[in-house]
């Protein structure tokens, strides 16, 4: 069974560019990329995943909202923060 992983970035270009660099593992994962924290947690709802990786800075929901969002709802669910912030 491949590993369902969502990634969250509200910058276009940089889910773009995660999808480039990634596209070499699609035999290995699926995955999903959202633009925004609401996005994901609708996306959830519905799909099954297994890790989520989220951008911190982000408007309305930053990622740690978000992570927290996704820990009470799929506790189970790996949580990353991917951020080019210190």
């Amino acid at each position: 069974m491949k590993q369902r992983i969502l990634f969250v970035d509200d910058e276009p270009n940089i889910l773009k560019g995660l999808q480039r660099s990634l596209r070499p593992l699609r035999k290995v994962w699926e995955m999903a990329f959202v633009d925004s924290g609401a996005a994901a947690l609708d996306l959830l709802e519905s799909n099954e995943f297994h890790v989520i990786i989220s951008d911190m800075r982000m408007p309305e929901m930053d990622g740690a909202q978000l992570l927290r969002k996704v820990q009470a709802r799929w506790p189970t669910m790996v949580r990353i923060i991917l951020s080019g912030h210190s």
